[in-house]
């Protein structure tokens, strides 16, 4: 679904991490670990399209099975194929949880966001699929940290993309829906997803992911094998631990 081809990642046409030549397939999970400030939140942002491309390229095939550069890809067929959720806080305005869930099907709606059957059908399979059915007609402004991250995972799916980006998904999650989480995964790995996410819940990385890319403090980035995360030589390493 996406294959990263001498890629370099950065801010201001400056590279900030070189990442390995590295194909994620349909159906699999690529976590990203690493501290705070090494450049995980730059990757995925890149693969979005929100940062340009420093060096190199990343290919995306999309879902009428062409293979095309995000260099060259225009929004419309972005938005078709890649969905993302970011800790960045929303402000619903007024909306109810349905409808921010519904805004993901505006790549196929168009401006008037008409929906027709199929998309109401999509909406509700979202919503059933991260338990929030119940908030269906709640203000998502009403809504505590954790029930609008899964709302707003929830508008991600519905998109219905070929890959899902997900910044730190845990991030206000108490530790039920943590697990609950971990499911609704495994879950979207069956339908055939292709899934990167940052994430600093190494225990869900290790027992979810199929590819680990492993970013230090030093800007350098390895591919690994998911069972690594039980190396705790290799944790100390990633992460600059000393004591």
């Amino acid at each position: 679904m996406l294959e990263f081809k001498d890629l370099e990642i950065g801010y201001n046409n400056t590279p900030l991490v070189k990442i390995p030549d590295l194909t994620i397939n349909a159906g699999q999970i690529l976590s990203v670990a690493g501290p705070n400030g090494c450049g995980k939140s730059t990757l995925l942002k890149t693969i979005t399209c929100s940062l340009p491309v420093v060096g190199g390229d990343i290919f995306l095939r999309t879902k009428d099975g062409v293979k095309k550069s995000l260099r060259s890809i225009d929004r419309d067929t972005a938005a078709k194929n890649i969905s993302a959720l970011f800790t960045d806080r929303i402000k619903g305005n007024g909306l109810r949880c349905s409808d921010i869930v519904a805004a993901g099907r505006y790549p196929y709606t168009g401006f008037f966001g008409k929906l027709s059957t199929h998309d109401t059908d999509v909406i509700k399979k979202s919503m059933e699929i991260t338990n929030t059915t119940e908030l269906t007609d709640k203000l998502f402004d009403a809504l505590s940290d954790g029930q609008k991250q899964r709302v707003l995972l929830a508008r991600a799916i519905c998109q219905e993309p070929e890959v899902l980006i997900l910044d730190e998904p845990t991030a206000f999650l108490d530790i039920r829906y943590q697990y609950e989480l971990k499911k609704i995964l495994l879950e979207l790995k069956n339908t055939g997803i292709a899934i990167i996410m940052s994430i600093h819940e190494l225990s869900l990385a290790r027992e979810c992911s199929d590819l680990l890319l492993a970013i230090d403090e030093n800007h350098q980035a390895s591919v690994e094998k998911p069972q690594v995360l039980d190396d705790e030589d290799f944790i100390r390493r990633l992460f600059g631990i000393k004591a």
